[in-house]
Parts: C-alpha cells; structure tokens; sequence
C-alpha cells in the first residue's frame, strides 16, 4: 500500500478547518486574558501557542498519510498507550495525589487523552476486520476486552471522565458496526444492576469497589443533595462558573471592553475543565451560543463525512471521532453550567492543554483524510 499520499486540495474539508481556527482562537483569546489578569504567572497562552503549533503539524501530517495505513498501525499504537498507561500508574510522579501525567523533558503528556484517538483506530481497525461475525458474542467479547485494558489503567490513576469518555466511543462504534440488538440487550441487562450496585454500594453504604473511589461518587450524591452545606463545599466550582457565565451577559466583557476583574479568576481548573466560564464571561450570550453552533456544525460535518466515507473502517472512525467531540463538548459545558454533576473533561480545541489539543486536531485531521477518499454513494 502506498500509505504516502499528497492530499487532494480541492477535497480538503476547509470548513472544518476554518471552524477548528475559530475555536483554536476563542481558547488562545480566553487564556490570554487569564494571562493578563494573573500577571503571565502560569503562562498558558504561551503553551497553548506550542500546542498549536504541534498540532498543526500531526494534522499536516494526517492529511499525507493514507489513513487506512494509520488504521493498520493502530494494533502497534495500541500496544504503546498501554506501556505509556502502565508506565503513568506505575513510575511517574503523583501530581495533585493523581498519576495522569508524564513529564518529557519540559513537555507534559497526559496519556488517557491519547488513548481515545488509539482506541477509535484500533476499533475500526477490530471491526473491519470481525465485520462477517459481528453478530457473534466472541466478537463483542473481543471489542470488550481491548477497551477494557486501557479502561481499567486509566481507572487506577484514576480519572473516570476520561474512562466514561471511552466507554461511550466504544459504544456508539460498536453500534453503528451493526452488532445485534440482541446482543446490545444482554450485555445492557447485565450492566445496569452492577452499576445500581456500585452507585448505592459506595453512595449509600461506603462499599468499597475496585477502580472507583468514594470522592467520585460524593461528587454525584453532592450533585443530588439539597444540604446546602455540602453544596457549598462540593459544588464551589460550578457555583462560581454559572456567576461568571451570567456576568458577561448578553454581549460579554470582552466584547464590551471592560478590562476589569474577571469572575472566573475564582474558579480552579478555569483553563481547561470550567474553561466555558471565561467564554461565556467574556463573549457573553451571543457568543457563547455561536461557538456552540460552531460545535455543532464541526459535529455534523464529521458525520457527513461518515455517510460518505470510502470504507466500512473509514466510516467507524468518524463516527468515533464524533461521538469523542460530542461527549466532550456537553459534559464540559454540561458541567461549567451545572447541568450535570462536577467531572473534569476539556472543551475540544479550547481548553488548556497541549495532549488534548494533538488528539482532537489528529482526530479531526483523521477525518479530513477520510473525506478526501468519499464516495458519492453513502454507506449508513
């Protein structure tokens, strides 16, 4: 296979480009401003400018490389996400009492953020090769146990966003590869009681379970609670984020040119996990609402090109990379605006870190190069 390809120009998706600019730009502007407020102490705009500048060139690169060879290499990728996440949980420093991170030289790289894109590889890559016994349960055992490994790695750091991140790749792709409902049935019958288990086993009793800790499910129950002391103690973060959400109004401070103090300046992890706090603060309602169509739009071409991607495998991949964006686009803003319980999950393209910004641009530059092959004819 010829897997080095110069891309077909005029078939680029430069619509998707242009909306990734965008919300590169609104993340850059946001922790910027954050950079002016704090006096440039964490120097955030300066790191998401190499995080970029990387990404660009991984994307560059996706758009020359065949993408059916990325999917044939996914098995040896596969096999180093588990080293690397083996290697997290195992030898690399604690960071805030969590081992997520591996420190390069002066480069941090988060691991389990890497892992989706593998993973949506690797699945394409199982499906099409199991598509003649997808209707089997050997089949779905096999899919099952290549998420399971890295799932119970990321569990031990442990970061359950990511985990459920995964979990709902992993079935959209299974879905759309057409397994039998009958099968989709069994497994979820026997899921749901284990899950009423875990969440009233440790909620309730303090049970303790393997692979969850007792302060992922308190941020849950806290959620729920009407105590209003353990709603100010449990849910400050999204407290102050909805403060600075409805501060900048209709237009937002930003576009009004108010220079004073921020509101989200109050909330920790304002770059990256409550990173829609400083957007909506600073471009306001209008704004907020147009990135989120923005969002949308990038959603909807990822599946167009799905609908008309070459291959079964070419298909599975966008569909993977559109579940990925929107997990993550409704839990972080599903969170910054207390529509669901406190997890900590990036805004694509937007939020603070260089790991994060390379998987989504791989991801979306993955999907140019399927959609430089589409057919005219589409497959689902």
């Amino acid at each position: 296979m010829k897997w080095l390809k110069v891309p077909k120009w005029r078939k680029v998706d430069y619509l998707s480009l242009f909306i990734m600019v965008v919300l590169l730009g609104v993340g850059s502007f946001c922790l910027r401003q954050q950079d002016v407020l704090s006096g440039g102490l964490d120097n955030l705009y300066k790191k998401q400018l190499i995080g970029i500048a990387i990404g660009g060139v991984v994307l560059i690169a996706t758009l020359f490389i065949d993408y059916r060879f990325i999917c044939q290499m996914s098995p040896a990728l596969y096999a180093i996400i588990l080293l690397l996440l083996t290697y997290t949980i195992t030898i690399a420093k604690p960071i805030n009492n969590v081992r997520r991170w591996i420190k390069v030289g002066g480069i941090t790289i988060q691991p389990s953020e890497l892992t989706k894109i593998v993973l949506i590889l690797f699945i394409a890559f199982l499906c099409n090769l199991l598509r003649d016994r997808m209707n089997e349960f050997k089949t779905l055992f096999i899919l099952g146990a290549a998420v399971a490994v890295p799932l119970v790695l990321i569990l031990l750091e442990p970061h359950l966003s990511s985990s459920m991140v995964i979990v709902f790749i992993f079935v959209v792709m299974v879905f759309m590869a057409g397994i039998s409902y009958r099968l989709i049935g069994i497994v979820m019958a026997a899921m749901v009681p284990v899950l009423l288990f875990i969440f009233i086993g440790v909620g309730v009793y303090n049970i303790k379970v393997p692979l969850i800790n007792q302060y992922q499910v308190n941020r849950i129950m806290t959620y729920f609670s009407d105590d209003e002391e353990e709603d100010s103690a449990g849910k400050y973060q999204q407290n102050q984020a909805l403060v600075a959400i409805a501060t900048g109004g209709k237009n937002g401070k930003a576009i009004e040119g108010e220079n004073n103090v921020r509101a989200y300046q109050a909330i920790y992890a304002n770059e990256s996990d409550f990173i829609f706090s400083a957007v909506g603060e600073e471009f306001g309602f209008i704004g907020s609402s147009i990135i989120i169509f923005l969002f949308f739009i990038l959603v909807i071409r990822c599946l167009t090109i799905a609908a008309h991607a070459p291959d079964f495998m070419g298909k599975l991949v966008c569909m993977g990379v559109s579940g990925m964006f929107i997990f993550q686009l409704f839990a972080n803003i599903g969170v910054a605006t207390s529509i669901l319980p406190n997890t900590g999950l990036p805004l694509p393209f937007i939020s603070s870190g260089l790991t994060s910004l390379v998987t989504s641009m791989a991801a979306l530059g993955i999907v140019i190069n399927i959609g430089m092959h589409k057919s005219p004819n589409a497959i689902i």
